[in-house]
């Protein structure tokens, strides 16, 4: 039987169970931390919450403590350009190319999701790339930080009694006053509406760079008229207002502007601020003095919801902080969040964009590259404005001086077989060579081979692996809970837990069980299981394999997985028909089976009979339907959103919420026709634009796109979708019929079920 090892979303080098600051009516469940640099501490945090109605959650959270020091410093990073956004992975390498080395970072400013545009100021390398009003955080050159109120301002003195206030990298609108604008937005504004343009440049040697509390000489050199999307100089700077602007003396003010005029650019901010080397906006202040801020008004603000956050501490550590609202994690309302960042400790924190935004990620000690830390809530790491990291300079690693053993720990049941990564890093942190001989042990733990050890059976309290190699020493301890707070059944090799099992008389599957500890998912084999069976429905053995009797009819029961006082009981039944009366013999029948019975597909019922009716075109509120029944998603949490396509009064109602969700979540983009943005709910939907949704809800591999040229059809694709079916094809999401993907053909209901079948296999 294959002991197959259950993953746990926790990190740590040393499991301890430590007295860790917690929310009112919260209990702390255990703390995990790892030294991640010098001064630089990674902690999980596990805490059981009772909300105010009683309901009982889990919270998974990220801490990163650091403590400013020469090796790491705090820095803001986007991709290429602010308009946009960024995915996390993409930002670090783009530090990786500027020398640095990422040891943690999060997510970090509220941001436009239609431009990528944040609200707040940033500034890197000393440098202002946007201006904005809202509260922010600033780096230092020795680490240390500021948060609040920067009160940045852009002004342009043009020798009128008054400067003009700018708005500085934002998008035009009517009411957005004079903007200004520097290659950091883009090449090009991408404004949608005409406007006014004066092109400036510095006068003399100086760059085209704005600094805080700094002052910049520059002339006119060009003028450009009624256009929307206008050219960005990469020496200078573009001045411009919107035709038909609320501002029209400054529409004025800039028609009367001449070639060689000199003017003055001039950057204000709060006494301090002009310090910063690095700043990203954020959004209401946490905690102020020491004190929490309690006038959070917004409606999301109430919500139980993943969390960001950063603060500083009274010996001037900093914070950084995420929890999650994903992986049996609720989240925290903005309230909770500014009682734990008090907590931790914090005299001042800012609160950062949350939701689907969240994002953490660490460099674990021994590893050469980052890796998420947090169970995003979107299903994968979203686009961000930019993000604020923890880094170091890139350097070649030196001789082995510590010695890491991964996983890193958590919870395991008796029974488990672990099997152990061992990773070296020199004294820096940076990954380095593992020496040839380590040798492992522990307590309560068995070598079974290799690298490899099983939990004794009848083991309690704890299992701690050791490993050695020469004076070097690293260990992990797994806690073996009394009791999991749940269990899960799923069939081996798939991803999706069972609701109800239907299963063929005489035939064989083989179940899996999972525990969970608080929502962490504890290391466990099938062995570490009592199984039971009820009814006449067949037998199961003490690995999980089921085998159904054999009949003509349809039998009912019970599989029963239990450890301790914590069980889960499955319902089964065995009978040799087909829950549709039309998928027998079809070659789709055992997807559309199994997702029937996973609760994702539905039917409907013509003579007392169920049909699928599998041949058949979808529309694209049916695959939405569909696809958000198999995400699981909580559709109840969307029914307020406002869709923005012209025609979402045509939207079923019984699709509605399942639309709102995916237009919230980004699968759901829809389409300009006529300059409106339009869903089309009724439309029946092609198997390139189903491919596309679909691979928005994965955070796949970067696509190849020569994956595509073993499809006589490849031409067909278009462009907006190749990246997506190049990588559903890697992934074997997809494999076309008779060497065509058929991009443009209307998918069907069978095929939807093989996608949606493939896909919770990853």
């Amino acid at each position: 039987m294959k002991n197959k090892l259950k993953r746990i979303a926790a990190s740590v080098l040393t499991l301890a169970l430590l007295a860790v600051p917690v929310l009112a009516a919260a209990e702390p469940v255990g703390s995990r931390s790892l030294n991640v640099a010098d001064g630089t501490v990674y902690t999980y945090s596990t805490q059981a919450v009772t909300s105010d109605s009683g309901k009982q959650t889990n919270l998974h959270e990220n801490i990163f403590t650091y403590k400013k020091e020469t090796q790491v410093r705090p820095v803001v990073a986007f991709g290429s350009t602010l308009y946009g956004t960024s995915p996390m992975n993409k930002t670090i390498k783009t530090l990786e190319e500027q020398g640095y080395s990422m040891v943690a970072g999060i997510n970090g400013s509220f941001f436009d999701r239609a431009t990528g545009i944040p609200y707040g100021i940033v500034v890197t390398n000393s440098i202002l790339r946007s201006g904005g009003s809202a509260n922010a955080v600033g780096f230092l050159a020795d680490g240390s930080a500021l948060i609040g109120d920067p009160t940045v301002a852009v002004t342009l003195d043009y020798g009128a009694d008054a400067p003009l206030v700018l708005n500085y990298n934002k998008a035009m609108t009517v009411q957005n006053g004079v903007l200004l604008y520097s290659q950091d937005y883009d090449t090009r504004t991408k404004n949608t509406i005409e406007g006014y343009h004066v092109i400036v440049r510095p006068v003399g040697s100086r760059a085209a760079e704005l600094r805080l509390g700094q002052s910049l000489t520059v002339e006119v050199v060009g003028m450009v008229e009624d256009t929307k999307s206008c050219s960005i100089p990469e020496d200078g700077f573009l001045l411009a207002i919107a035709n038909d602007t609320a501002y029209k003396s400054a529409l004025t003010a800039l028609k009367g502007m001449v070639m060689g005029q000199q003017m003055t650019l001039q950057v204000t901010c709060a006494s301090g601020w002009e310090n910063v080397t690095s700043a990203a906006g954020g959004g209401d202040m946490l905690v102020e003095n020491g004190q929490v801020c309690t006038d959070f008004t917004l409606d999301s603000a109430k919500k139980m919801a993943a969390r960001t956050a950063i603060g500083v501490t009274n010996d001037g550590s900093l914070i950084l902080y995420t929890c999650d609202e994903a992986g049996n994690s609720e989240g925290l309302t903005l309230a909770q969040l500014a009682e734990r960042m008090l907590a931790l400790g914090c005299r001042t924190a800012l609160n950062l964009d949350g939701g689907g935004s969240t994002a953490a990620g660490v460099t674990y000690p021994g590893y050469a590259s980052g890796a998420t830390a947090n169970v995003p809530s979107d299903g994968k790491l979203r686009e961000c404005a930019n993000f604020i990291f923890l880094v170091r300079q890139k350097q070649d690693a030196g001789a082995a001086s510590k010695l890491y053993l991964y996983p890193f720990g958590g919870y395991a049941l008796p029974g488990a077989k672990l099997t152990m990564t061992i990773k070296a890093a020199d004294s820096s942190y940076m990954a380095a060579a593992v020496p040839t001989s380590v040798t492992f042990g522990g307590t309560n733990v068995t070598q079974t081979s290799g690298s490899t050890v099983t939990v004794e059976p009848g083991a309690r309290g704890a299992a701690t692996v050791t490993a050695a190699a020469g004076s070097l020493r690293a260990s992990a301890t797994f806690e073996i809970p009394a009791a999991p707070t749940s269990i899960t059944i799923k069939q081996e090799g798939k991803n999706t837990p069972l609701t109800a099992l239907h299963i063929a008389g005489g035939s064989k599957t083989d179940l899996t069980a999972t525990a969970w500890y608080y929502g962490n998912q504890v290391y466990s084999a099938d062995e570490s299981f009592e199984w039971a069976v009820t009814g006449e429905i067949g037998e199961i053995d003490g690995s999980g394999v089921f085998t159904a009797a054999k009949t003509g009819t349809d039998l009912t029961g019970t599989i029963t997985a239990s450890y301790g006082e914590t069980s889960f009981t499955l319902k089964v039944t065995v009978g040799s028909s087909q829950p549709f009366a039309d998928t027998k013999g079809h070659w789709a029948e055992s997807y559309i089976t199994d997702l029937y019975y996973a609760g994702t597909l539905q039917g409907s019922t013509k003579d007392g009979k169920l049909y699928y009716r599998p041949d058949a075109s979808m529309t694209r509120q049916e695959f939405i339907v569909a696809m958000m029944r198999y995400l699981g998603t909580d559709l109840s949490a969307y029914q307020t959103v406002s869709l923005p396509f012209a025609d979402s009064s045509s939207i079923a109602d019984w699709a509605k919420s399942a639309m709102q969700a995916a237009y919230s979540l980004g699968y759901l983009t829809g389409s300009k026709t006529n300059g409106q943005l339009l869903a089309k709910p009724g439309a029946t939907i092609s198997r390139q634009e189903a491919m596309t949704i679909l691979s928005r809800t994965k955070d796949f591999p970067e696509a190849d796109l020569n994956t595509l040229s073993a499809f006589s059809d490849s031409g067909k694709i278009a462009d907006w979708a190749k990246t997506a079916l190049a990588q559903m094809a890697q992934q074997k999401i997809i494999s076309g019929s008779k060497g065509k993907l058929n991009p443009t053909g209307k998918v069907t209901r069978a095929e939807v079920a093989k996608m949606l079948y493939m896909l919770s296999e990853l």
